[in-house]
């Protein structure tokens, strides 16, 4: 199936549980037309590069999902018909992000967990004298008049 994102913007003077409610209206909206939800990430309050609506802040929220046929439609109508909703973008994934989320996913199977407090850490400091000892060093041309 067909990987989508949207990411909507919602006004940011509402409550949480407001903005609970429309995300899982959404939500509904995806799974009923059989598609499936894959991640929800809630970005939250951040400023608006313009003001939309009189207003200067919103609420950011990501939703990944998979599915067919009129999923996009129907939520750029359920956006259109929620006032609450400020501006809204849905795209499908291109073959080169697929395969680089999957690649992604891949990795972080494959990499070992690392421990809080390792006792092989690195002392800063010595980190800083190897650094200062790696510095290459240009030779200047006396001979040329650099000004």
């Amino acid at each position: 199936m067909p990987m989508y994102e949207t990411i909507f913007i919602l006004d940011s003077l509402l409550a949480p549980e407001e903005i609970e409610k429309i995300v899982d209206r959404l939500k509904e909206q995806i799974e009923a037309n059989g598609g499936k939800v894959v991640t929800i990430d809630k970005w939250g309050k951040r400023r608006l590069a313009y003001e939309i609506h009189k207003k200067q802040y919103g609420f950011y929220v990501a939703v990944e999902f998979e599915g067919e046929g009129p999923i996009p439609n129907v939520l750029e109508h359920e956006y259109n018909f929620n006032d609450k909703v400020l501006r809204y973008l849905t795209y499908r994934y291109t073959k080169n992000k697929l395969k680089a989320r999957a690649l992604e996913i891949e990795a972080t199977k494959d990499k070992p967990e690392v421990a809080d407090n390792s006792v092989d850490a690195p002392d800063s400091k010595s980190s800083k004298k190897e650094a200062v000892s790696d510095k290459i060093t240009l030779p200047v041309d006396k001979g040329v008049d650099n000004a």
